[in-house]
């Protein structure tokens, strides 16, 4: 049976009129900016919801670990609360690890969202509470008035669609190497992702597409955290791996060599579907930022650059203290 179909969690999809939750993990931010996206949001129909110390601040972050901890704690445990948004990424979600409340956190499944650094959480949030999560926009970054549509669209649609996400032609990607494999989506930052081996929260890809993007590492960096991934069996058992734009990861030796290469080298003669430029995470200015549910049965064909999934990461679920019952409509 496929994981999403036995054992994966599916927050209530999102409705006009809810409330959105809005935490702060990682870098403190513009204030401007915020809200901006807090206004965007509002004029989507949502009401939105956070706590004044959002706008604090503690080195480069948005005030002290366990303060910005709680914030989510709270988030969670606000049952007026149907779905949570990041503030900002950058740095320091993983310092709020320690004072998470699981079990507030396993009784109140909702969605999340975030990308970059929010990547810890993700799979935080994968391993102790087996949620889908959306590997998404932050409100300080892509969302305001002028956001890309097409990103505003998949967003929305992968927090509200309760039937299927659908297909996804990636005409821009590169094929690395052709194949059609099905699987579960995990995934996230490269850089973050390597940064939880070894921790109780690291990625499981036995059997997994595996999505990986980063910005403005060297080649070297980048291979290097292939590398880890490997030695670690990471790679292993993947059945497909879909790369984002890793938007200046460029060789700075002057060798030339290319992400393209450091695929080759790591898996040689391995016979594994690769698309490379699939445009979710970092972007360039403006750019199209697919929102990606982790969690959820998908189909990568390589060779014809499509992703297709096989549901939704949402369902309408009415949550009751101590089980959870699932509507049968589609």
């Amino acid at each position: 049976m496929r994981e999403s179909d036995t054992s994966v969690v599916k927050p209530p999809c999102l409705t006009e009129g809810d409330t959105i939750g809005v935490v702060a993990p990682a870098w403190s931010f513009e204030t401007d900016r915020f809200m901006e996206g807090v206004r965007k949001l509002e004029s989507l129909g949502f009401r939105v919801k956070y706590d004044p110390s959002i706008f604090s601040k503690y080195w480069s972050m948005a005030g002290m670990d366990k303060g910005r901890a709680e914030q989510i704690n709270a988030m969670f445990g606000d049952s007026e609360v149907k779905a949570i948004f990041c503030a900002n990424a950058g740095y320091g979600s993983i310092r709020t690890l320690p004072y998470l409340d699981r079990r507030v956190i396993r009784k109140n499944p909702k969605i999340f969202v975030g990308y970059s650094d929010i990547t810890i959480l993700l799979s935080y949030l994968r391993t102790v509470a087996r949620m889908v999560v959306f590997h998404g926009p932050v409100v300080s970054g892509e969302i305001h008035e002028g956001m890309n549509k097409e990103a505003l669209e998949f967003l929305l649609s992968s927090l509200q669609n309760t039937s299927t996400y659908g297909e996804i032609e990636a005409n821009s990607c590169r094929t690395l190497r052709p194949g059609r494999v099905s699987g579960v989506l995990l995934g996230g930052n490269l850089s973050m992702l390597i940064s939880s081996i070894g921790t109780p929260y690291e990625i499981d890809t036995r059997n997994k597409i595996l999505f990986l993007e980063d910005i403005n590492e060297t080649l070297e960096t980048i291979d290097n955290h292939f590398m880890q991934l490997k030695l670690a069996g990471k790679l292993k058992q993947i059945k497909g791996l879909l790369l984002g734009q890793m938007i200046g990861c460029r060789d700075t030796s002057g060798r030339n060599f290319t992400i393209a290469d450091v695929i080759d080298d790591v898996f040689g003669n391995r016979e594994i579907p690769v698309l490379l430029g699939f445009p979710s995470g970092h972007q360039n200015d403006d750019g199209l930022n697919i929102t990606l549910p982790f969690g959820i049965d998908v189909t990568l064909d390589a060779g014809s650059k499509m992703l297709v999934f096989h549901g939704s990461g949402v369902s309408r679920v009415e949550s009751i203290p101590g089980r959870v019952k699932r509507s049968m409509k589609k």
